[in-house]
């Protein structure tokens, strides 16, 4: 089968691309079903690999190409030996030698040529969508290209030449690639180009619809956009999989449209990227040069003493809240986030706590498997989960109930548990203790 032609985004200078794929975590899946959609925007993914070695080892490979503009070739020639010298290359499973446990599915050339293919068009793909962006004021009409040949798509063909405004909803959708080996892309056009050829840009209002698209052999379905050409009449639907704009998502995530499975997914792929632990440890760095400076200075006083570097209005997804628990608190919201606020603050009062960088994934955790769920308040809810140790998770609401804030991550104990029992109302009990 022929090469998928990707001269066009390989040429691109590669800075949103390199972005883009460096902004990534990592999150295991046995089946490609198993990591969704708008997730492998923040999450690194290679289905059936299950081992975290491997996967760095891949995607590392795969960081390479893009940085330098590697070949499907050299991609191969770096990969081959360190699966070989793994184990993991060939047909069949890997197997834990000590528990027994399955570690994952051995990966073959062809499989490796697909994971080059996929990740490296998408990761091109959302520099160039980055980039139109950023010059969408001089050109706001964006066009569907599709390579006209004998490979191509029906339906991608279809969409070729049609013109949409780039804030139009149906770039949420749309944006190349539109499924395995698609070759679309999209050129923007100026305003004195379409008044010039006397066009008219088309608009998706009222012909985008959900429909349940089919997603393996089993007959099995999860919910897609489509759209529905007012003109023929048929429906475009992109493979599964790939209905949604990588370049959107990675840059300009709406974590509440998501459905949560998919919105989990991400948030731990966020959590395991580069971009979250460089935030984190520039804060803290920051209140840590903060107090040497002033070793008796309060907390108010150390955080008047940060620079607007600091405090900038960042945040980032820490956890999902389930329909359950935004039923307790009243909210349409489910993104927890976690603001430079409460980052600063849990720095500043971590004194006898162990909670770091690598404890921020467990929020999730203690969200979906609380032992203790208390409502304090109207507006927040207090999680308990024992682990290794007894974690203490706050959730607040604004008061509109848009927005959902993770305003407390501690170690607790079962004094404190029950003291935030008798202070609040308990949805749900499971520690054993009153």
């Amino acid at each position: 089968m022929a090469e998928p032609d990707l001269a066009y985004a390989i040429g691109l200078p590669p800075a949103e691309a390199i972005r883009f794929f460096e902004s990534k975590g990592y999150a295991v899946g046995f089946k490609w079903q198993d990591v969704w959609a708008e997730a492998h925007a923040k999450a690194f993914t290679v289905a059936g690999v299950m081992k975290m070695d491997i996967l760095q080892d891949i995607r590392g490979a795969m960081e390479k190409s893009i940085r330098e503009g590697g070949t499907l070739a050299e991609f191969r020639k770096a990969l081959l030996p360190v699966l070989e010298s793994k184990g993991w290359l060939g047909k069949g499973h890997v197997v834990d030698p000590a528990t027994g446990e399955i570690e994952g599915k051995r990966l073959v050339p062809r499989r490796l040529k697909t994971i080059f293919e996929i990740n490296m068009q998408s990761a091109y793909m959302a520099g160039r969508y980055s980039e139109q962006l950023e010059n969408a004021d001089a050109r706001p009409y964006w066009e569907y290209v599709a390579i006209l040949d004998n490979r191509t798509r029906p339906s991608h063909r279809a969409q070729h030449g049609r013109i949409f405004r780039y804030d139009d909803p149906y770039w949420r959708y749309f944006y190349p690639p539109n499924g395995w080996r698609c070759r679309c892309r999209v050129r923007t056009r100026s305003r004195a180009y379409m008044e010039r050829l006397g066009l008219a840009a088309s608009s998706s209002e009222g012909h985008l619809q959900e429909v349940d698209q089919v997603i393996d052999r089993d007959g099995n379905t999860r919910p897609a956009m489509a759209y529905k050409d007012p003109t023929s009449g048929k429906t475009f639907l992109a493979d599964a999989s790939f209905g949604y704009n990588p370049g959107r998502a990675a840059f300009q995530p709406e974590l509440d449209r998501y459905p949560a499975d998919v919105a989990r997914q991400y948030v731990k792929g966020s959590l395991t990227g580069p971009d979250f632990q460089q935030w984190y440890r520039r804060t803290e760095t920051a209140v840590a040069a903060a107090r040497q400076a002033a070793p008796d200075a309060g907390s108010a006083a150390i955080r008047a003493s940060l620079g607007s570097e600091v405090l900038g209005g960042q945040r980032y997804p820490v956890g999902i809240l389930g329909e359950a628990d935004r039923a307790a608190l009243g909210v349409e919201a489910q993104t927890v986030w976690l603001s430079d606020e409460t980052l600063i603050k849990q720095l500043i009062n971590r004194e006898g706590q162990s909670i770091g960088l690598a404890d921020y994934w467990r929020v999730q955790n203690v969200i979906e498997r609380a032992q203790l769920v208390v409502r304090d308040g109207d507006v927040s809810l207090v999680f308990v989960r024992q682990e290794d140790r007894l974690y203490h998770a706050v959730i607040k609401a604004t008061r509109s109930g848009k927005a959902l804030f993770l305003t407390s991550f501690r170690e607790t104990n079962m004094a404190a548990a029950q003291r935030a029992m008798r202070r609040g109302q308990v949805v749900r009990n499971e520690l054993g203790e009153k």
